[in-house]
């Protein structure tokens, strides 16, 4: 389907008016309560064959004036849970929907954070209302990876159920490891990424690769931590190395649909 009327679609669908979608340039953008915004990508590349398996979506916001925001203070203007529900659900389909407009020449899979009082807030059928939003895109849960970050402890049970929830409808899970631990994962549960941020975290990581988790370093910006990086083991990494965040997808294959893009390191869903 095409763009305009993906976008004329999903603006019928939204009930609370807060919000409206748009075209900019060939790609969606989006106003909410005063708050522009858009789409930048992140190559994630696979450190073993030097290729590109996938995108980090990351969430570009500014004031009406132009001023920039940072995702933190975006997330921060919802006054309510609910309000929290419907913003994230909205960056995430602007996300898909940028992400979708490239498939031509960016291939693999689309990383994208769940606000974590989203996760909290759903009590049930967790990723259900996404899946149906990825469907009108042409994507599936399978072509995504869910990172969700920082919670705190006393939320590990409901954590626990909605990545329970997220995995038997397909999507791939990650999971931030502060330190190199799995002290804020809920028990028992195996991510298939685990997100680290120095490859000094990742030495006594093994364990997890042998569950079937693979490690991906951030912030790899300089040969230095990209030779770290290998050295630990590490599979999956992204930083400034391999690109700047920037609106347009780092290409995965040719005109041609010649993949030079890796087969994806992750375990076959379920």
């Amino acid at each position: 389907m095409p763009l305009t009327d993906l976008i004329r679609y999903f603006n019928m669908a939204d009930q609370d008016g807060d919000s409206t979608l748009y075209q900019e340039k060939g790609r969606a953008a989006a106003w909410h309560r005063g708050l522009r915004l858009g789409s930048h990508f992140r190559p994630i590349v696979n450190l073993r064959d030097e290729r590109i398996v996938g995108h980090q979506a990351l969430l570009v916001a500014s004031l009406a004036d132009g001023r920039p925001l940072g995702a933190a203070e975006a997330y921060a203007t919802c006054e309510s849970t609910a309000a929290v529900v419907h913003f994230d659900r909205l960056c995430r389909t602007l996300h898909a929907l940028n992400f979708l407009t490239q498939q031509r020449h960016a291939g693999g899979y689309l990383q994208m954070a769940v606000h974590p009082r989203h996760v909290q807030a759903i009590l049930n059928q967790h990723g259900l209302v996404y899946e149906a939003i990825l469907k009108r895109c042409g994507l599936a849960p399978q072509d995504i990876v869910l990172h969700i970050g920082s919670h705190s402890p006393d939320d590990a049970a409901s954590l626990g159920k909605a990545l329970v929830n997220y995995r038997l409808r397909g999507y791939r899970l990650a999971l931030s490891a502060p330190d190199g631990t799995s002290a804020n994962w809920p028990p028992s549960f195996v991510p298939d990424i685990a997100q680290v941020s120095s490859s000094h975290d990742c030495a006594h990581l093994a364990a997890w690769q042998d569950d079937g988790v693979s490690i991906e370093l951030v912030g790899i910006d300089s040969g230095l931590s990209y030779q770290q990086a290998i050295a630990a083991g590490i599979v999956l990494g992204q930083g400034d190395l391999f690109g700047l965040r920037q609106a347009d997808c780092r290409p995965t294959h040719g005109k041609g649909r010649v993949a030079y893009n890796a087969p994806s390191p992750f375990r076959s869903p379920p």
